[in-house]
């Protein structure tokens, strides 16, 4: 989209997503590596470690490492029957999928243990992508509220983000597990919104998930920088992101062209 489409001065407030944006994908497939590593010694199962992580992943993520649809969480609101789940439930459900598998029975001690070593090695492995705290930095030094709005647990936001340094980064944290539902629903950017005190075409919405990050924000008339890290195809519905890159670093000329 032109330049010319936009004026400097209207932009109020960033928002980024988390995984896959500011954090680093390929850090997060170390720390599940690392994962598969100790449940195969503790339960001495038949398989390499590389093996157990794609049936992991391939319980949990598309193709593009944001975590599939599923009859729980597609409906994206609170009625007829609707029961939001944490992430950390989908990640315990492909844990349970891979030792049933082998015919292991999983008890609440496993689970509890499938928990630590989940949160241990996502701590040890998850680092930021290579830009991302220029970018949070511009965002900040040039006096625009920088917010997060993400699909993850609060639990594991919160130590995550104490683990890289950037748990008194933002000035807002919007989450799904906040509002109970998952992006693109128009709940969880509202009140993202309303922490910043800003109408979505005052703001950025900057994400690695077309139909997350890029649907959800065009759909409160923000403007949105996709991440498209893998090069993906896909059906756009005729809802384009305004900008498109591959690495968030290329980011970083866009937002000081409008900030």
């Amino acid at each position: 989209m032109s330049n010319s489409n936009y004026k400097k001065n209207n932009f109020k407030a960033v928002f980024f997503d988390f995984g896959g944006t500011l954090m680093d994908a390929e850090s997060d497939k170390k720390a599940h590596y690392y994962m598969m590593k100790e449940i195969k010694k503790i339960y001495q199962l038949p398989a390499s470690a590389e093996e157990l992580l794609t049936l992991y992943e391939k319980q949990l993520f598309n193709q593009d490492m944001t975590l599939k649809d599923n009859k729980d969480n597609a409906k994206n609101n609170n009625k007829d029957g609707y029961y939001f789940h944490k992430l950390h439930f989908y990640s315990e459900l492909a844990f349970q999928s891979i030792l049933q598998q082998f015919n292991k029975k999983v008890t609440p001690n496993d689970l509890q243990l499938f928990h630590e070593n989940y949160l241990e090695n996502h701590l040890k492995y998850i680092h930021l992508v290579e830009g991302a705290w220029e970018a949070i930095l511009l965002v900040k030094e040039r006096g625009y509220h920088c917010g997060i709005i993400s699909d993850i647990d609060l639990d594991y936001q919160q130590e995550q983000f104490k683990a890289l340094n950037i748990d008194q980064a933002f000035h807002s944290i919007t989450t799904s597990e906040e509002v109970k539902q998952y992006k693109p629903a128009a709940l969880i950017f509202q009140v993202a919104l309303h922490k910043a005190n800003c109408q979505g075409e005052e703001t950025f919405m900057i994400g690695d998930s077309y139909s997350k990050d890029i649907i959800g924000g065009k759909n409160m008339a923000m403007t949105t920088i996709w991440i498209n890290r893998y090069q993906n195809q896909i059906d756009k519905k005729n809802i384009s992101a305004d900008f498109t890159v591959t690495e968030l670093k290329e980011i970083l000329p866009i937002l000081n062209n409008f900030l």
